[in-house]
């Protein structure tokens, strides 16, 4: 006996009824845990293709056919239109390509990437098209622009073992294999080096622009390419867009809408990943159409070489002693006017250079002790300008450090819960190398607050097992206010200090179980005999990534 209606359609109402539940929010919440709006794609599909079969075997009657063949008629209509379109649009923008042919001379002439390009599109051209340097603007460094280069790996060693080079913007990026596979492996002979550079040739300028448009039923993001050489300019475009897919994936459900700051329901059909219209890729991956009319042909990995190293080292010594004049130029006019207006408070590069840290240590700690007297207007200028005298303090060898000991806790000593020497997190940090006399500060409540990134955990860590009685509590107590775990920083400082302390943690309960037992692999050797510099749990993590890729620690040597 044939039915009236096929049981297939319980898919749908399960659709339904799986929709109201998402409808409410606090049900809602619920169902979004357990991916609720993706089951549609599933009990959609079942529904239809068993509407489908139960039609054609006779259960019901012949035209329940109707429903299927409108629901996947319709959509595959739609799909095949989208992916027309997508083809149209490529031939149409191969077509506008075809006749560009830009004049370029790569020993007269230099490409910057300016506007809204980001620094890794120059580097692919020097990368993969063979391009000994490429520009991108930058208004972050004095010379407004970045060079590009690929550089032999003694040199990117050079500039990675140096915190002075990264001070100076001089940064160093692995480079990967030219060929296409799905999992390049890292160049071992070169690096990209880019450093803070003024283009000394004549410039072809690439800008770098996108709107989003529609063809037909099709959403795309046009990408066009302009190129401006003396007197001429000449314009590329591609683009991409995601066409439906060939199996239909509806998507039925409700979410936080974080825009409008209110709970939304939605349908729709998901879609391919953005595809490349014609030879267009988005930033990241192949420059053909880019490098094509440019003249520049794709390379492979074995035709790659160094750029002029005797050049690029004199650029680099250059770089560094520039800004570290400037940097203690910023130094000394603190000390001067602890609350004077500075307009670039950048000193990375003076906390790394022992010699001049040194000798001017002491001015630094009493220019932070007038700092810290400064009140009314210029208050919020000594705050900042205190700040950084306090990280250069930190940054300081134990053994100066420790004669400044006594004159750093009078200073906290006479510092209200109000005051912004509390958020100076490095020098908080740093106090527990005094020893015991520094617990009262670092157990205070603001040195173990957010402001100073908790540093107060830190210099619990550092006085140590002769701590223990005082900091012991104070660790246990803010462990056990987060049960289920603190983030990845603040988990790893408090575990370390616990440990170095000598006592045990307490294990994290419920689904952050796995996360204690990461922070027990990961700081499985601490112990009160580590050394103080385990302390500084980003550092040391940095450290020992250090040591197992290179064989040894570049950074937090003590």
């Amino acid at each position: 006996m044939r039915k009236t209606a096929p049981f297939s359609l319980i898919f749908l109402a399960a659709t339904a009824l799986l929709f109201v539940v998402q409808a409410f929010p606090l049900t809602g919440m619920f169902a979004l845990l357990i991916a609720a709006p993706y089951w549609s794609i599933f009990l959609v599909n079942v529904a239809m293709l068993g509407t489908l079969v139960e039609a054609l075997t006779g259960r019901v009657a012949r035209h329940w056919l109707v429903l299927p063949f409108v629901f996947y008629g319709g959509y595959y209509l739609v799909a095949v239109q989208d992916h027309l379109a997508l083809f149209a649009l490529a031939q149409q923008f191969g077509a506008a390509n075809a006749s560009v042919s830009v004049p370029f001379d790569p020993l007269r002439q230099t490409i910057i990437f300016e506007g809204d390009t980001d620094d890794t599109e120059a580097a692919k051209l020097t990368q993969n098209y063979g391009l000994p340097v490429a520009f991108s603007a930058n208004a972050n460094v004095p010379e407004q622009y970045l060079s590009h280069r690929l550089m032999d790996m003694a040199i990117c060693y050079k500039a990675r073992e140096n915190p002075a080079f990264g001070a100076a913007s001089i940064q160093v990026r692995a480079v990967y294999d030219a060929d296409d596979s799905p999992a390049p492996r890292a160049d071992k002979r070169l690096c990209e080096l880019s450093m803070p550079e003024k283009p000394l040739l004549s410039l072809v300028l690439l800008a770098r622009s996108e709107v989003k448009m529609r063809e037909g039923r099709l959403a795309f993001t046009r990408i066009t390419w302009t190129i401006r050489t003396p007197g001429k300019r000449f314009q590329l475009v591609g683009g991409y867009g995601s066409p439906l897919s060939w199996v239909p994936m509806p998507v039925i459900g409700c979410g936080i809408d974080f825009q409008a700051s209110r709970w939304s329901c939605f349908g729709e059909f998901l879609r391919e990943r953005p595809k490349a219209i014609g030879s267009e890729v988005r930033r990241g991956q192949d420059y053909s159409a880019l490098a094509g009319p440019l003249g520049l042909k794709r390379i492979a990995t074995a035709d790659r070489h160094s750029g002029d190293a005797e050049f690029v080292l004199g650029k680099m010594d250059e770089l560094e002693h520039g800004t570290l004049s400037q940097q203690l130029a910023n130094v000394d006019a603190m000390i001067a006017d602890p609350s004077a207006k500075t307009i670039d408070r950048r000193v990375e590069m003076v906390g790394n250079n022992k010699k001049e840290l040194d000798s001017r240590a002491a001015g630094i700690l009493t220019a932070l002790e007038r700092a810290v007297l400064v009140d009314g207007r210029g208050r919020n200028r000594a705050k900042a300008n205190g700040l950084v005298l306090a990280r250069l303090l930190a940054s300081l060898p134990r053994e100066h450090f420790l004669q400044f000991g006594p004159r750093l806790l009078r200073i906290y000593a006479g510092a209200d819960g109000q005051h912004w020497l509390w958020e100076a997190g490095p020098l908080i940090g740093r106090l527990g190398d005094l020893g015991t006399s520094a617990l009262p500060y670092l157990v205070n409540p603001r040195a173990l607050a957010e402001p100073s990134g908790r540093a107060g955990v830190e210099g619990m860590c550092r006085v140590g097992a002769a701590g223990r009685d005082t900091a012991g509590p104070a660790l246990i107590a803010l462990w056990n206010a987060s049960p289920n775990g603190f983030d990845i920083d603040t988990a790893n400082s408090m575990y370390v200090a616990m440990r170095r302390i000598g006592i045990d943690p307490p294990p994290f309960v419920g689904s952050a179980h796995a996360r204690f037992a990461a922070l027990q692999t990961d700081w499985a050797d601490i112990s009160p005999n580590s050394p103080p510099r385990v302390c500084a749990t980003r550092a040391e993590r940095i450290a020992r990534s250090e040591e197992r890729r290179d064989g040894r620690r570049l950074t937090n040597l003590e």
